[in-house]
């Protein structure tokens, strides 16, 4: 009778233990789930201080030339960008249609600091639901701005940036085209004046999308060639994000 009774308390025991060690596992792994979104985040609001750094002064540089009204404008297209970033920098995923009228600002914003230095186009597929449809937010700006920074150096006529939102079967594709000196041009000018290629906001946005796999086991593929390896007569760059779709 006592060794029965001892065997039920022991089963009762290991019973308990057992399911301690799941709800464990189960509070660790979500632990370990917020921890990677407030990672993400981190890395999305680190490219936001250079951007913004660059704006003031550029916006300095208006004042001091007396340029009162290009001021006036560079800082009211600067204000409602700068909400759009810190409301973006708390989501995991935005429409594509926000994403859109968000890259509108910012170009408005650089071809304003760079004095028509480039033109942009924004083309999107018709087929796409952009109000619907949701992507990580932000995901092509430190492509877009390495174009402008970057690519464009040395370049003797205009030059010109295409974001393409175009939808496939399976998945949503962005683009980012531009007409600058292309990738391993970059990187030659950047060995040469002893400076580190890759840029940090690049860096981070490999590191966001091997987290945005692991949060949402969402692959992001992402593609970035020159375009004189596709076609000898063409110049530049090609960044292309394939973003499955979730049914």
């Amino acid at each position: 009778m006592n060794s029965t009774y001892i065997t039920y308390i022991l089963i009762v025991v290991i019973g308990i233990l057992i399911s301690s060690i799941g709800i464990l596992i189960i509070s660790l792994r979500g632990l370990n789930l917020k921890l990677k979104r407030v990672e993400q985040q981190l890395l999305l609001s680190r490219i936001n201080p250079h951007f913004i750094f660059n704006s003031l002064t550029a916006i300095q540089s208006f004042i001091f030339r007396q340029d009162i009204l290009q001021a006036g404008r560079y800082l009211s297209i600067f204000a409602k960008l700068v909400r759009y970033l810190l409301e973006n920098s708390r989501l995991e995923t935005t429409t594509i249609e926000r994403e859109i009228k968000t890259l509108r600002l910012y170009f408005d914003l650089q071809t304003l600091r760079f004095e028509g230095k480039f033109d942009y186009r924004i083309e999107i597929d018709e087929s796409l639901d952009i109000e619907g449809l949701t992507i990580p937010p932000l995901l092509t700006h430190p492509f877009i701005e390495n174009s402008i920074e970057h690519g464009f150096i040395q370049l003797s006529e205009k030059g010109v940036i295409i974001v393409r939102f175009k939808k496939a079967e399976r998945s949503i594709i962005i683009e980012v085209e531009d007409n600058g000196i292309g990738i391993e041009q970059s990187k030659l000018i950047h060995i040469q004046s002893g400076k580190n290629h890759q840029s940090i906001a690049t860096e981070i946005t490999f590191e966001r999308l091997k987290k945005i796999r692991q949060i949402s086991n969402l692959k992001i593929g992402l593609d970035i060639v020159d375009l004189n390896t596709l076609d000898l007569s063409k110049q530049g760059s090609i960044v292309r994000f394939n973003i499955p779709v979730k049914n």
